[in-house]
């Protein structure tokens, strides 16, 4: 499958530096990111904390499950959901609601927890992880490379595109990260849809022989536009919703969120899931604001200096950040006419690829964006409130994602994995010298390495079951 190339467009660099620590996990001292057979980090240990304190954690062995095929407990996984989200230290009713989240499904459980992902990389489930017998080299990755995080967006020339939309978890590691991590994702999809176990292969095979594809074809010289598809390069279900979120306006995504036509202009509802911030939060907010409106330069489409129509907390969003602070604030737009534009403040936790982990740092994500993504909408920056790292970014009328109806069709299944292929090798690839690298790494063997990620997704989807069914079990 050839995708048709189209020049790549510049992209607004981000001003803001922030170094903020969130959330870590444990270190081996292993070389960041590498899939290490003989290194472990499995067990999360003592760390400072979102709030500061240090945390004492018991520390786990890896060790095989009795469980045919399993390469280590189910018990293990629970302990460490346990201990990352004690470190979190989130409000009870947020905790409560992430864990009834988590246990709605096996898929859901894996969104959750990217680190547990990464960290099994490195340790029980570094061999299986290795697509080929030659080192892959270190190169920046998604970090959270999921179906969920597959969406639309809107692209470089204003309309909607589709692809990565979340860089939160970037870091340094080997493209097995991203790959396993991605197939992993297909063939639980596949399973929760009650497609046969073939399938399940066929849709990590599509992945698979459209990353190659194209990690050949962008070496060769092909133009790199991004880490997404338009309208005309995609097909299926993904064209369809490209198509939809092309026509969600401004307006149509306000009205879930605000009254626009109140007595004292456009407000903020308020319901279960929308509060008001007090008035603490709110001096802090409007603190971090000022520091972000250094970094625009008035093409942004908002007023500058930023007109601060509203402010309320968002609660019910996010997966592995789910219950963290997320902020909307709705702002006056540049032209008085126009729509408020709203946009959202995401506190970020430390990535789970990097080994020995680093805090959170909003501008990184900025700066992954840019160089993974290639789209960046200029609203997009990183600030910091209380010493943590936040994301600002505008909540786009644009973003959709394809929802669990559409991906259980096993036509549509396949094709859209067929074109997430395409959009992680674009942004693997995103120079044409890091594409020859790629290609070298994978060398002539494809129809391998191939056969690898889908022992692995499927093997590694079986333990994510197992972890699920552990996690409902405990109380």
């Amino acid at each position: 499958m050839r995708i048709p190339s189209k020049p790549s467009s510049p992209s607004r660099t981000s001003g803001s530096t922030v170094a903020a620590t969130v959330l870590t996990l444990a270190s081996s001292g292993a070389t960041a990111g590498r899939l290490s057979s003989n290194v472990s980090d499995f067990q999360p240990q003592a760390t400072t904390s979102r709030t500061g304190n240090t945390v004492a954690v018991n520390a786990l062995a890896p060790k095989r499950a009795q469980t045919s095929g399993l390469e280590r407990e189910p018990s293990q996984a629970v302990a460490f959901v346990r201990d990352f989200n004690a470190r979190l230290d989130l409000p009870p009713a947020r905790l409560k609601e992430k864990l009834a989240q988590m246990r709605e499904s096996p898929s859901a459980m894996f969104r959750a927890m990217p680190a547990l992902f990464q960290a099994d990389l490195r340790g029980p489930y570094a061999q299986e992880a290795r697509l080929t017998d030659r080192p892959a080299p270190d190169i920046r990755v998604v970090g959270d490379a999921h179906v969920g995080n597959l969406g639309t967006f809107r692209g470089p020339d204003g309309k909607a595109v589709w692809g990565l939309n979340d860089f939160d978890q970037t870091g340094t590691a080997s493209p097995e990260a991203d790959l396993t991590r991605l197939a992993t994702s297909a063939v639980l999809t596949a399973r929760e849809a009650g497609l046969s176990s073939s399938e399940q292969a066929k849709a990590v095979e599509a992945l698979a022989k459209n990353y190659f594809e194209t990690l050949e074809l962008l070496a060769d010289g092909d133009a790199n536009p991004g880490a997404f598809l338009d309208k005309k390069e995609s097909s299926g279900a993904v064209k369809d919703l490209i198509g939809k979120a092309r026509d969600t306006s401004a307006r149509d995504l306000l009205s879930k969120y605000v009254k626009l036509d109140g007595a004292k202009g456009p407000r903020f509802l308020t319901s279960d899931t929308l509060k008001p911030l007090d008035a603490e939060k709110q001096a802090a907010v409007r603190t971090a604001l000022a520091s972000y409106e250094k970094t625009l330069d008035g093409t942004e489409g908002v007023a500058v200096p930023l007109k601060v129509l509203d402010l309320a907390a968002r609660l019910d969003a996010g997966g592995s950040s789910y219950g963290l602070e997320r902020d909307y604030v709705l702002l006056g737009a540049a032209d008085p006419k126009a729509p408020p534009v709203l946009l959202e403040l995401k506190e970020l936790l430390a990535s789970g690829v990097t080994s020995p982990p680093v805090p959170a740092n909003g501008a990184d994500v900025v700066k992954a964006q840019e160089e993974l993504g290639g789209a960046v909408n200029p609203l997009t920056g990183a600030v910091n409130m209380g010493g943590r790292a936040f994301l600002a970014r505008e909540v786009e009328p644009e973003k959709d994602k394809l929802d669990d109806a559409v991906l259980g069709k096993k036509k549509a299944l396949r094709s859209t994995f067929e074109q997430a292929g395409v959009v992680l090798a674009r942004a693997h690839g995103n120079t044409q010298a890091q594409a020859a690298r790629l290609e070298d790494w994978v060398g002539g063997d494809t129809k391998g390495a191939t056969k690898r990620l889908v022992a692995f997704a499927q093997a590694y989807a079986d333990q994510a079951e197992a972890d699920w069914k552990a996690l409902k079990a405990a109380r």
